[in-house]
């Protein structure tokens, strides 16, 4: 799961509400035709179709990732570039753009949106990044991967896309007075998050960007919001990211920590103040120690380091991609672009430095932590940035995690170094100062999850480790030591497919990856990249082989989402085999339907009689609408409720409703909520109404936000897809009962909007 607790977003096109005034009486009359609200706009809808060659699709119809069964020829416009796509860039790239056109509307984004990025040629042909964009800025994780055959046919697409904007940045003449407070409130966000020293952190604006949280969580919905995005640096080894919404209230802060030429530096021990610019080695920082075609060092830690880069460089090498080209940097020091690292190095309050990490330019290690296998992970977090560019979040973080430890393992186990023994295969760490930290073979031996249902998956509601990236990772990590090596695990039997093979899976893999990508998605991609490689003899891939890695997929349940943290599910009766009687029932499948009456802002999926609106109708409970209510102002209050009422006759007599909600509590570390849910009675047809969070018969019902345990209990925070609630009403028995379900705006909701879902809704009984 990209995290059960965090924002996702409005659903696609729910930009032609007609919104209530705060606090209107139900059912008031609406204005028709609704005009559109000025800040929330659709981009999109996806496209549907294409059966036979859209893999998968989430819960707003979105394609992830496209296969055709037999690669799509390029259009007959670019023929003549497609003959050359092998060889040239530019024509590969031109290719491309003419497939993505194609494709785009399945995925929901408009071709004009799609910039190339990167275009790398291999010798299976060609990968093209397209980077999203909304009136020229770029949307976080909103990617779409194309990977053509040296005839330029298309073989595969994958990426997501936002579908939705709500908000704006500043005008240009307040644009860098909103900078600066943005940079501000960054600084401030990573010191709270961190506990640090905020006076010894700096903040460096990496750009403005869309932001839509849909693309890296789970969460259902789609809207892509305004924000300015740094990268925060401070005393050691600390480098953050921050979002910062564009009004400058700090949103979201989470930890980084973690032919060739080689330049290595030895700090001699040296405080390290903000392991950036500080720990260069070069360009006038520290003095390189071993440089390539240079004598040996007296500092061991020196001569491993360059040893294990060269082991690295070998594995990169053997798989086509020259790791000095792509991750390497030149400081102006005469050594050119070269892979650099600085040994030895100690931080305020802890000497020697028990970590490594990768810096975003260059390694830095502390003493005695320099093995093969913490080097290749390092140094793949950079081939990481420069290809796929994970997020350090949640899913995606975990899968950057892993793919770290998989190539790391694949340096350490084919380097020929004397640790390669039958007990430290699939060990992550022996050899050095930290000892072993990960087993991949099993990684529930350092309570980390092997398989997407384990109840070992790490939710970490709290942010504690980026939405769990280190502990999620094992599900990626015993993916990869089944596909190599094989054996028995969850019902399923694999036959390994070696580590040769394992390399080039991984690393193609990688390729086609997007910022926001989920285990699903990485189901996908090991999928898509072997199919490719059975075609090519070269890579020595069969569809043999393709079978092994699809069954390795099933046993660690790659395409399931994460048992930990799923919505609560309420039963229809308590006893087997009880039969529900309905006294009433809705599944909102049209309006006025007779059922409910409802105030402006409440709307079905399709926001029927609203011209114009495109409004997903994907996001279903059972497949044919729902009631979406989108609240867009603090002071804002919908309600939808009963027409009339129902007599509670027996005991025993539930009301049961599925819904979802996002009310953004994810950024309450930063105070930032945008509303809540209530659902209240009346037993006097309407003119009073009472919250039933008082009545005990609740099964997932509200509950008091502990950061605002001073209000009432409600629905609050984000329920990560459709939960079931149940209301036992044996406390109303005797009454004539309406009910409502009100959602009301909290304090940023004009920055991020409020969304509740509603979905089968009735009243019944239970009996043998």
């Amino acid at each position: 799961m990209k995290a059960r607790t965090w924002l996702a977003g409005l659903a696609a096109g729910a930009v032609a509400l007609t919104l209530a005034a705060p606090n209107a009486a139900i059912g008031a009359p609406t204005a028709d035709p609704a005009p559109k609200s000025p800040e929330v706009r659709t981009l999109s809808a996806p496209k549907g179709g294409g059966g036979d060659y859209v893999k998968k699709r989430d819960a707003l119809g979105r394609a992830h990732s496209i296969r055709p069964a037999t690669p799509i020829k390029a259009p007959a416009a670019v023929s003549g570039k497609a003959a050359k796509s092998a060889t040239s860039k530019p024509d590969s790239q031109a290719v491309a753009k003419a497939q993505v056109a194609a494709v785009a509307p399945y995925f929901g984004a408009r071709p004009a949106d799609l910039v190339a990025k990167t275009t790398e040629l291999s010798e299976y042909g060609s990968q093209t990044r397209f980077q999203q964009t909304i009136d020229g800025v770029q949307v976080y994780g909103g990617e779409i991967v194309t990977n053509l055959d040296k005839t330029g046919a298309l073989e595969s697409a994958n990426g997501e896309v936002a579908l939705a904007t709500y908000g704006a940045f500043p005008a240009a003449d307040q644009a860098d007075a909103a900078k600066s407070k943005a940079q501000g409130s960054a600084v401030q966000a990573v010191a709270t998050r961190g506990k640090l020293d905020a006076s010894k952190l700096d903040a460096e604006l990496i750009g403005p960007r869309w932001f839509d949280m849909g693309l890296v969580t789970r969460q259902p919905g789609s809207v892509a919001i305004p924000v300015y995005m740094y990268e925060v640096h401070g005393p050691g080894d600390v480098r953050w990211q921050a979002m910062v919404h564009a009004s400058g209230q700090a949103l979201l802060a989470w930890d980084l920590q973690e032919k060739i030429n080689r330049v290595v530096c030895d700090a001699d021990r040296a405080i390290i103040q903000t392991g950036g610019e500080d720990v260069r080695c070069g360009g006038g920082v520290f003095a390189p120690t071993r440089v390539e075609g240079g004598p040996t060092s007296t500092v061991g830690d020196v001569n491993q380091v360059f040893e294990f880069f060269g082991d690295t460089s070998d594995t990169y090498e053997s798989l086509g991609t020259d790791l000095t080209q792509l991750i390497g940097v030149d400081y102006g020091d005469g050594l050119g672009k070269a892979i650099r690292g600085t040994v030895r190095i100690c931080v305020d309050g802890g000497c020697p430095f028990a970590n490594a990490f990768w810096n975003g330019e260059q390694m830095a290690f502390g003493e005695g932590v320099s093995t093969d296998d913490v080097t290749g992970h390092e140094l793949t977090h950079g081939v990481t940035q420069h290809t796929a560019g994970l997020a350090y979040l949640w899913e995606a973080g975990a899968i950057n995690e892993a793919l770290s430890d998989i190539m790391g393992e694949f340096v350490d186990l084919t380097n020929g170094s004397a640790d390669d023994t039958a007990e430290n295969r699939w060990q992550i760490g022996e050899g050095s100062s930290l000892g072993v930290i990960r087993s991949m073979s099993d990684p529930t031996k350092f309570n980390d999850p092997d398989k997407m249902t384990s109840p070992k998956w790490f939710d970490d509601d709290f942010f504690q480790d980026n939405g769990g990236v280190h502990f999620n990772s094992g599900v990626g990590n015993k993916t990869a030591y089944l596909i190599a090596d094989g054996g028995s695990f969850n019902g399923q039997k694999m036959l390994g497919i070696g580590l040769a093979r394992s390399e080039v899976l991984w690393h193609e893999t990688q390729k086609i990856l997007t910022t926001g990508a989920d285990y699903g998605d990485l189901a996908e991609g090991l999928r898509s990249s072997c199919d490719k490689l059975a075609k090519k003899k070269k890579s020595g891939m069969t569809k043999k082989d393709c079978v092994q890695v699809g069954l390795a997929i099933k046993a660690t349940e790659l395409d399931l989402e994460p048992a930990g943290g799923l919505p609560a599910q309420a039963p229809v009766c308590d006893t087997a085999g009880a039969k529900a009687k309905n006294l009433f029932k809705t599944s909102f499948a049209e309006y006025p339907d007779g059922k409910v009456v409802r105030d402006q802002g409440w709307v079905l999926g399709k926001a029927e009689g609203v011209e114009g609106s495109l409004v997903d109708t994907s996001y279903s409970k059972d497949g044919d609408d729902s009631m979406l209510g989108v609240v867009t102002a603090p002071d804002q209050s919908i309600g939808i409720q009963t027409a009339n009422g129902t007599k509670i006759k027996n005991p025993k007599t539930y009301l049961r409703f599925q819904h979802a909600y996002n009310f953004y509590n994810v950024f309450i570390i930063f105070g930032v909520r945008t509303g809540t849910g209530t659902l209240e009675y009346s037993d006097n047809g309407g003119a009073t109404w009472k919250d039933s969070a008082a009545l005990t018969g609740w099964t997932n019902g509200p509950t008091v936000d502990p950061n605002f345990d001073d209000e009432p209990a409600a629905w609050h925070g984000n329920s990560g897809g459709w939960e079931t609630s149940r209301l036992d009403l044996t406390e109303l028995q005797g009454k004539q009962v309406k009910f409502r379900w009100t959602e009301h705006g909290k304090d940023f909701a004009d920055l991020l909007p409020a969304n509740w879902w509603l979905d089968n809704a009735s009243i019944y009984t239970c009996s043998k």
